[in-house]
């Protein structure tokens, strides 16, 4: 039979060519071109992530497919940089299949909780906590039916994690990873630790070394769900997680898995083989 001749089952072209382009992102602006159907079957995956760095990047996304399209599609979207408020409201009302958010800009208000309340599938949020209740001068954490923290597995909580935030863990009946960045407090990370009931890992992350406290008072919890990872590539790491790779959540859940299996070790004398 001629090679050239042989007709592939279409799902498993699809297969072939959705695999080609989870490989080589820069593929697909090439394999889109080759048949409307494959256009079809890969275009999507330019939108499951939007790591946004100018707002420009976002308002064109918004502006070149239809809402339908986008809201099916769009599934992982980090915003950082400065946003107009109208822009993240339309991002957000558009786009409410998203799993995976996090909103780096600066300047979080309280105007987007009742936004991140729509997205229904939301799962990982990266957000300013103490901002978004209304920072300094109104501080207010809402009931917790008014929150969008009803599907959240992983919080990485930005900024500020004073005593008056600690009642949101317990507002969180699915959350098993939280995140605290660039800043180790011991009371904070005690509170969480008795809060979340179902709590698997707790990470404190340092994106700016520098600030970094050189472990004064870092070995006085000794629980083996928290870690302690440098993350200064921030924005790669998020898009790493996004795309299915190793990130600081990762990292951090093999550090807990190894110590889990050193204990055993020690407190059952296994062995553990390679």
């Amino acid at each position: 039979m001629d090679a050239a001749a042989v007709t592939l089952p279409p799902e498993l072209e699809r297969v072939i060519f959705e695999l080609a382009a989870w490989q080589n992102r820069e593929a697909i602006f090439s394999l889109i071109l080759v048949a409307k159907k494959v256009c079809a079957w890969i275009e999507p995956e330019l939108y499951h992530v939007l790591l946004s760095k100018l707002p420009e990047q976002a308002v064109r996304m918004l502006q070149s497919k239809p809402p339908e399209f986008l809201r099916q599609h769009v599934h992982h979207v980090a915003l950082a940089s400065t946003f107009e408020h109208t822009d993240v409201a339309r991002l957000l009302s558009t786009c409410t299949s998203i799993r995976n958010f996090a909103f780096w800009t600066g300047n979080t208000y309280p105007e987007l909780v009742p936004l991140l309340c729509k997205l229904t599938n939301l799962q990982r949020l990266s957000i300013d906590l103490f901002d978004l209740f209304g920072g300094d001068t109104e501080l207010r954490i809402p009931p917790c039916e008014e929150l969008p923290f009803t599907h959240i597995t992983h919080l990485d909580i930005l900024g500020l994690v004073s005593p008056e935030l600690w009642p949101v863990f317990a507002m969180l009946p699915r959350l098993t990873h939280l995140c605290f960045s660039d800043v180790y407090l011991p009371d904070a990370i005690r509170a969480a630790i008795d809060l979340c009931e179902r709590l698997e890992l707790l990470v404190v992350i340092w994106i700016y070394l520098e600030d970094r406290s050189g472990g004064e008072g870092q070995s006085e919890i000794t629980d083996p769900r928290l870690c302690i990872i440098d993350c200064e590539m921030v924005y790669q790491d998020w898009e790493l997680g996004a795309r299915g790779g190793v990130d600081f959540w990762r990292q951090g859940e093999q550090m807990v898995e190894m110590r889990r299996r050193q204990i055993k070790v020690y407190t059952e004398g296994w062995i553990i083989e390679d």
